[in-house]
């Protein structure tokens, strides 16, 4: 395994660039840093078309943010599944669940605009609920290009759908209000995908992989390349050899886990059959490591759980079972910064209210 450093952050972001960050590194994957931020803070610091440099800095070809870690279950704190990989000036999109406009938008108001390569993994509604907001308000904010989606053969369906849905907006946007948007900035284009496939943004390479969603067919992940350097996001998946073939020698992989929390919850829950067959779709801590293990990864991190702090211990024991290697929980707004270093940044934290 690559034993260059990996570091974890504390530091105060502002959502990239608002306040000056700190430099202060963390090493436990427990650690948080406790801040502050007004709405009027963050207002004040972006004009809605400000034209900004690239995010991504040279020492790192690849930058990574978790814009939702959630399950389907509404949860305050983590939105749902949306992975955001930026290189070479290319944004491209991994899932749009609930809030992913939103969690662009935090990383500024261009993100929400510029943002249009669309990956889907599959088509469960918390991988896909947010694209209306995606695609609409983008088209508000004058996205220069049109959506592009690439995913199963039925995301041509969803999007006419979503499309037809929304008509009677468009026709009070364009036909009723003093408008510059236009009818021809709605196009969009599906590209159905299988096994293997690759497609290349200005040197930067995605490879889908076909994994094993139980019932649920098909179902992919990606491979991402660049500048020497790869992120590889599982989507949902049970234990998948063919993710592992196809993530060997990779930086880092995100990974979804069934984490013991939630099998607890459903088994809890649900009649045997059906919970057994909800467990199946998804893969437990161990087997999360195994795949950690086998592809060689330099960082595995966890997404689709409930990240509830009180549940990581167990989840991080169980995962130890077979895993010794680089670890982190996600959570929505982690930034994960891949180079020679692997640089994970964590978000700033609500601040706890004032006593009274």
């Amino acid at each position: 395994m690559n034993k260059k450093q990996i570091r974890v952050r504390k530091e105060i972001q502002s959502w990239r660039r608002c306040v000056k960050p700190t430099m202060t590194l963390a090493s436990g994957w427990l650690r948080r840093v406790a801040v502050g931020m007004s709405v009027v803070s963050i207002a004040a610091c972006s004009s809605l078309y400000a034209d900004e440099p690239p995010i991504t800095e040279s020492a790192f070809p690849i930058r990574v943010t978790l814009l939702g870690t959630g399950t389907p279950v509404p949860n305050p704190r983590q939105f749902g599944q949306s992975i955001l990989v930026e290189a070479n000036n290319v944004k491209l999109l991994f899932d749009c669940g609930r809030g992913c406009a939103h969690r662009l938008w935090n990383l500024g108001p261009q993100y929400l605009r510029d943002t249009h390569h669309v990956f889907l993994t599959h088509l469960h509604s918390d991988h896909t609920v947010g694209i209306p907001d995606l695609y609409l308000t983008g088209w508000t904010m004058l996205r220069p290009e049109k959506l592009s989606i690439y995913g199963p053969e039925k995301a041509k369906d969803l999007m006419r759908h979503i499309r037809l849905a929304y008509d009677e907006d468009v026709v009070y946007r364009v036909d009723l209000q003093v408008s510059t948007l236009s009818r021809d900035l709605l196009e969009y284009s599906v590209t159905t995908v299988s096994d293997g496939d690759q497609f290349e943004f200005n040197g930067v390479r995605v490879t889908t992989i076909a994994v094993d969603h139980h019932v649920i067919k098909p179902a992919f992940g990606y491979r991402v390349d660049y500048g020497g350097h790869s992120v590889v996001i599982s989507g949902d998946t049970a234990y998948s050899t063919n993710l592992i073939r196809y993530s060997k020698g990779a930086d880092v992989m995100l990974h979804e886990v069934m984490s013991p929390a939630l099998e607890n919850f459903v088994r809890a829950n649900f009649e045997k059959s059906m919970a057994d067959d909800v467990v199946a779709l998804h893969t437990l801590a161990p087997d999360v490591g195994r795949v950690f293990k086998e592809s060689g990864v330099r960082l595995g991190v966890f997404t689709h759980l409930d990240n509830n702090p009180a549940a990581i211990p167990e989840l991080i024991q169980q995962t130890r079972q077979t895993w010794q290697g680089p670890l982190e929980v996600g959570e929505d707004l982690m930034v994960i910064d891949i180079g020679e270093d692997i640089e994970v940044r964590r978000p700033p934290q609500p601040a706890a209210p004032a006593r009274k």
